[in-house]
């Protein structure tokens, strides 16, 4: 049997299912709003917040900051076109899972650029000693993964945002999808990372 939706009907059901024609009932938990949008964009996470709250009746900031930070209901990592999301946190495995499914291809960056495999572990074996039970800000971990691993890591060749990161940045995209993120820190808004998913805080 063919059936055939229109545009109207496919908009109209978009719009339902994602609590933009009427926002969740009041006492929708975060973490089930957050998944009906498919994760929310939290490059900013004040964005994250206001895309959250106006998709849920009596849902404030401190509601979305609290399901990240204290009940650990939503995760806070690289989601959807490797940008920083927001994602409910009995789902992370399931996107992990699709997300490193999608084929990567070869490396956008010029060989002279580029992380080599074994550099690539010995990042990822940095950052995991680096934040074994504390948090850091992305900078501090820099910091850390150089000291770990040598000057290289920390060469500034990597184009990003009208400015130059470190190469150890490149294994972030692809090894945050096992969950990396950290509460902010009031004083210097700093972001943060630490090892979330992992039973450290």
């Amino acid at each position: 049997m063919t059936v055939t939706v229109t545009w109207g009907r496919a908009s109209a059901r978009r719009l339902e299912r994602q609590f933009l024609d009427r926002p969740a009932e009041r006492g929708t938990p975060v973490a089930d709003v957050v998944g009906a949008m498919l994760g929310a964009h939290a490059q900013v996470l004040s964005a994250a917040e206001v895309s959250v709250g106006v998709r849920a009746a009596g849902v404030t900031r401190a509601d979305v900051r609290a399901a990240l930070w204290d009940d650990r209901s939503l995760v806070k990592t690289f989601g959807p076109r490797g940008t920083v999301h927001l994602l409910p946190a009995a789902e992370l495995a399931l996107w992990c899972g699709a997300l490193t499914a999608i084929p990567t291809g070869r490396s956008p960056f010029p060989p002279d650029v580029r992380v080599t495999e074994e550099q690539a572990e010995q990042i990822v074996a940095a950052i995991g000693d680096a934040l074994g039970g504390v948090c850091l800000t992305v900078e501090e971990l820099g910091e850390a993964v150089v000291a770990r691993t040598g000057s290289w890591a920390g060469d500034l060749v990597m184009p990003a945002f009208q400015d130059l990161w470190p190469r150890w940045r490149q294994v972030l995209l692809p090894h945050s999808l096992k969950g990396m993120g950290g509460p902010p820190r009031p004083v210097s808004r700093a972001r943060c990372a630490s090892a979330r998913t992992g039973g450290g805080r």
